[in-house]
């Protein structure tokens, strides 16, 4: 059990790394929230987890905390007819981030408000686009960050859940300015003149939210991160739930772990999407040779986003894949305190001592010519990935 607070002056970092105390944790905010609460999840599925979220937003609407939900189309394809009609009667706004053309009862609460006609064309064309972020922000004051959606499957077995394995990070104290004007881009479908007008505006260039909304950020924050590669020198540690990098990301891998730094990757041994996996393992041979060390997680899905570059650390819902790199809206932290890195780098090793390194000898092994043929398969169609 992992839930670490750490404080320094007005800043609060709190991680946590198992659900049951990640959406106790959320809940109690949510209780005693007093002006604003902005949610934004992939998935709200309606299970336990769901209802006891959706009961907290209810009890906050009624004392009067104005509160707004943004779902994904394709993460929530049921929102509609679980639980968009009950908040709403409490007076609560609800969206869905680019539902899909045939979601006819999501069409009325999609972000995108035009005719019907046109509306369905756009979303058509953005149908690749997803909203894959997991953020509440709570009286500007206190922000969740993280790749926990709201859904059963985090929860340990006991508790009915899948014991997914997932990492959350809880901020107080914080300048919520960039993180507001994310959600805000994705609650208002913003128009040509607005996405124009955002070209030219300024980046930090250390920031606490990484955030891609537009092409300009989108663009910025990779190469950063490429920037972040080269210049590691000890340790490049890396857990990802969806491991589908382009040619740019496995280059700088590779050769860090050439020039002797420790590169280490934490990918599932099962994934909730099947053919993962697969995929993933097509890049295993090149890694393996250029002296990366892999690992598998074992226990259970490991669905947990977070870096250890050197000092540098970050956690969120940002995949190495095509989807993250080119697509959705992701959100991720820069952790700043130096007990809050160290639980993480804390939690990684945890997680080795639960997981299985794939050795050169093992792997050659293991491969079935199906798997290759199908995992290469599912690089052809990386884009969808």
């Amino acid at each position: 059990m992992t839930t670490t607070t750490h404080k320094t002056s007005q800043l609060h970092e709190t991680i946590f790394s198992e659900g049951n105390q990640h959406f106790d944790a959320l809940i109690h905010d949510i209780n005693h929230a007093k002006q604003h609460i902005d949610l934004e999840s992939y998935g709200f599925n309606k299970d336990p987890i769901g209802d006891r979220v959706a009961e907290a937003l209810l009890a906050a609407a009624e004392r009067g905390v104005q509160v707004r939900i943004l779902v994904d189309g394709v993460g929530s394809p049921l929102w509609s007819n679980q639980y968009a009609n009950m908040l709403e009667q409490a007076g609560i706004e609800t969206k869905v981030f680019h539902p899909l053309p045939w979601q006819i009862r999501n069409l009325t609460r999609s972000t995108i408000r035009r005719p019907w006609l046109w509306r369905a064309l756009l979303l058509f064309l953005k149908c690749n686009s997803r909203n894959h972020r997991k953020v509440c922000i709570i009286d500007q004051r206190i922000v969740y960050i993280g790749s926990f959606n709201i859904r059963q499957v985090h929860l340990p077995l006991e508790e009915g859940g899948s014991n997914w394995r997932d990492t959350s990070v809880r901020i107080e104290g914080i300048d919520c300015k960039d993180i507001n004007e994310a959600f805000e881009s994705a609650w208002h479908y913003r128009t040509i003149r607005e996405r124009l007008r955002e070209l030219f505006k300024q980046m930090r260039k250390e920031p606490l939210y990484r955030l891609n909304y537009t092409r300009h950020r989108r663009r910025i924050m990779y190469k950063h991160l490429l920037r972040k590669i080269t210049r590691c020198q000890n340790r490049l540690w890396i857990t990802n739930a969806y491991f589908l990098p382009d040619n740019f990301l496995l280059k700088r891998l590779r050769d860090a772990a050439k020039r002797g730094c420790d590169v280490r990757i934490l990918l599932p041994r099962k994934s909730d999407v099947f053919m993962m996996p697969w995929a993933s393992r097509t890049f295993y041979t090149s890694l393996i040779q250029s002296g990366v060390r892999i690992f598998e997680y074992l226990p259970s899905m490991l669905h947990a986003k977070s870096l250890i570059l050197d000092d540098w650390m970050m956690v969120g819902s940002s995949n190495m894949n095509y989807r993250s790199l080119r697509h959705d809206l992701e959100a991720d932290f820069t952790l700043r305190q130096a007990s809050s890195k160290q639980t993480l780098v804390e939690l990684f090793q945890k997680d080795l001592q639960q997981a299985r390194e794939v050795t050169m000898d093992d792997w050659k092994k293991q491969q079935r010519w199906y798997k290759r043929v199908l995992g290469h398969a599912v690089l052809y169609a990386k884009y969808w990935f």
